[in-house]
């Protein structure tokens, strides 16, 4: 079992590392044209090129990771609390970096896939600098999309192995480092599998407006980690969301 101090140098570190990423994301954004000309050359409606796909990509990851932490936290305790366990009794010991690696991995691929969805909806003239926002039927088709969502049985699986760590961990073990990160990877493909949806509202509001961004980052962390998280606050998100998208729906057609 991990001591208090370990615990908390554990959630420092998580907290210091989401903390590097959101400040990754704040500083490319408000220094777009310095850190990112290709990026910022994107942003005001030029064409796309690999290395504004790879700015992008930067982007997406450091606000995943900036995201999504925080609310990994007790399943990241849970496997540093049996490595440590198995070690006492001989097992070779995994480094937990290594399972957080895996956990990063998987965020690494939705990224990819955003800058992909990004590349497309500019290729379409649907998303539309400077806000970086789509239009409001496209919004709305995708809060109805992210609503129905919370209520499908794959989402449903999803939440409730995020917010089983220690369950997750014991069923899903595997030793040494190799394994350590498919653990990681397999704990981050069940997240994006619970918050792709939300996560994709990014193109509704704006794709890097942090305010959005940190809210929808409480949203997940509240689903994963509050008593109550799968059976009223995920349904009562599904619900208002759904509205939302048919409202602003029907409000475009007026």
């Amino acid at each position: 079992m991990l001591s208090a101090a370990e615990r908390l140098v554990l959630y420092s570190t998580l907290m210091l590392a989401s903390a590097a990423a959101w400040s990754v994301t704040w500083l490319q954004f408000s220094n777009l044209p310095v850190l990112s000309p290709f990026l910022a050359q994107v942003w005001c409606g030029g064409p796309w090129s690999a290395d504004a796909a790879a700015s992008s990509f930067v982007m997406w990851f450091a606000m995943m990771v900036g995201m999504m932490l925080p609310a990994v936290g007790p399943t990241i305790d849970a496997f540093a609390t049996i490595a440590r366990r198995r070690n006492a009794r001989g097992a070779p010991y995994t480094p937990t970096i290594i399972f957080v690696a895996g956990y990063c991995l998987a965020w690494s691929a939705f990224s990819a896939a955003a800058v992909a969805v990004q590349w497309q909806l500019y290729r379409a003239a649907t998303l539309m600098p400077p806000a970086q926002n789509v239009s409001s039927i496209l919004a709305g088709a995708a809060l109805l999309m992210a609503g129905l969502y919370q209520f499908a049985p794959l989402k449903i699986a999803c939440l409730r192995g995020c917010r089983s760590p220690l369950s997750f961990i014991m069923t899903e073990w595997r030793d040494g480092h190799a394994g350590a990160l498919l653990m990681g990877v397999r704990h981050g493909a069940s997240c994006v599998g619970c918050c792709w949806a939300v996560m994709s509202l990014m193109f509704c509001v704006s794709v890097m407006d942090l305010r959005w961004a940190a809210a929808l980052a409480v949203y997940a962390a509240a689903e994963k980690l509050l008593p109550g998280g799968d059976t009223v606050v995920a349904p009562a998100f599904g619900s208002a969301a759904i509205l939302g998208g048919a409202a602003l729906i029907g409000w475009t057609f007026l």
